[in-house]
């Protein structure tokens, strides 16, 4: 008697449910990520779009991201996940500026779950870099540039973000919606945005405790310390503490109007 077999679900449907709540969405994209079939990952992250108006059914647990068992191989595969995930970020970017354009009430619960899926997002892809990291104790200068580079670009699209949700959003909605209920419906962003700012910034701090660990084979020469560089990149000391600083301005200030 031959086996059955169960076919995968389709990319497709894994983007629907992914879209039906942020509970949905975390555990969708972590089953996803889990998976050894990176051109299916591809896929599902380039096809992966949260519609405007979220589900606010919130049925199940979320997964806890910090215990996800990635399949993360090499360099060359996470520069080829990179072009996907920049595309999950352009796009909800847009969605973010939509909403600004678009000021109603109704879509204050939308737009602070989707801001949410980001930076679960911007989590995703960080840890996924540390776990590179964890593989090897030698790189080469390509291999840490490309560290770098991928974590820069996941803490910047968070800060963008966070920028775009506390700033020009609040403002629209303050000028064209009753501004109680919206300082009402607002009033969670601000603990979200800190909740969500300590985790990535704990994980900065497993990435520099690992960079002290680590050691850079530039050819022909010493093997060295790999260095966290200058012109704004974010481990370097001073840029962090500005990247920070600029974080928790934003999420004060959004506090100061919810609160008035």
């Amino acid at each position: 008697m031959a086996k059955s077999s169960t076919k995968p679900p389709t990319i497709a449907s894994l983007v629907r449910l992914a879209g039906k709540s942020d509970v949905a969405f975390v555990n969708t994209v972590c089953g996803m990520l889990e998976e050894p079939d990176f051109d299916r990952l591809y896929e599902f992250l380039t096809r992966l779009n949260i519609p405007l108006a979220v589900e606010a059914a919130e049925e199940g647990e979320k997964r806890d991201l910090a215990t996800l068992k990635m399949h993360v191989p090499d360099f060359a595969t996470e520069i080829h996940l990179s072009a996907a995930f920049e595309k999950y970020f352009e796009r909800h970017l847009r969605k973010i500026k939509w909403f600004i354009s678009h000021p109603e009430e109704t879509s204050i619960a939308p737009g602070i779950r989707i801001f949410g899926c980001m930076a679960a997002m911007a989590e995703i892809r960080i840890r996924r870099v540390l776990i590179l990291l964890g593989k090897q104790e030698v790189l080469t200068p390509e291999e840490w540039g490309t560290a770098r580079e991928l974590l820069n670009r996941s803490y910047r699209h968070f800060r963008v973000a966070t920028s775009l949700a506390t700033e020009n959003w609040v403002e629209s909605l303050l000028e064209n919606c009753e501004q109680e209920n919206v300082r009402a419906s607002l009033a969670v962003l601000p603990d979200h945005i800190n909740a969500y700012a300590d985790r990535l910034s704990a994980l900065r701090d497993e990435v520099d405790a690992r960079r002290s660990d680590l050691a850079v084979q530039p050819e022909g020469y010493p093997l060295v310390r790999p260095p966290r560089y200058f012109g704004g990149d974010l481990l370097d000391q001073t840029s962090w503490k500005h990247y920070w600083g600029d974080v928790g301005t934003l999420a004060d200030n959004l506090r100061q109007h919810v609160s008035l």
